[in-house]
């Protein structure tokens, strides 16, 4: 999905409408499933109410049955810098090409949320997918953090 610069300017917008810093879900990353759908789907919690899906549609969407993505609080990124990230990742991954194996909600949401963009789901294909092991996109850090120097430092680690 590639989106325009107007795109994204209007999809921060939606991001700045929908977001509640007094919600436990603010800045956190969520995961949820749609039955009879195997998958996890992961996004960046806005609200009590609304979800940023990291994953194809890159928008906010209603949702209250989510979880907290449990075992990150460790590396998580505060709330607040969390959707700073998520703002600056719609100009750098707009126009990466969404796969389930290759680059996905978790890859992203992850990235944002914890600066590794690993995927649990599709790392037992690792090698089919051009992931590390451990299911980390092998190129998505360097760029995001590349472009985080130069636009804002203080959200890199």
């Amino acid at each position: 999905m590639s989106l325009s610069l107007n795109q994204i300017e209007k999809k921060i917008e939606e991001i700045d409408r929908f977001a509640n810093s007094s919600s436990q879900r603010y800045g956190r990353l969520l995961n949820w499933q749609n039955p009879p759908d195997p998958f996890w789907h992961y996004g960046i919690g806005l609200s009590d109410t609304h979800i940023f899906d990291t994953g194809r549609g890159l928008i906010p969407f209603e949702r209250s049955e989510a979880k907290l993505v449990v075992g990150i609080d460790q590396i998580a990124f505060k709330p607040k810098l969390t959707i700073a990230r998520l703002k600056y990742a719609l100009y750098v991954f707009a126009d990466w090409e969404y796969s389930l194996t290759g680059w996905n909600c978790e890859h992203l949401g992850r990235l944002i949320a914890t600066d590794c963009p690993r995927c649990y789901q599709s790392s037992p294909i690792w090698w089919l997918c051009n992931m590390t092991p451990e299911g980390d996109h092998k190129i998505a850090h360097r760029i995001f953090n590349d472009y985080l120097k130069k636009v804002d430092s203080s959200l890199n680690r």
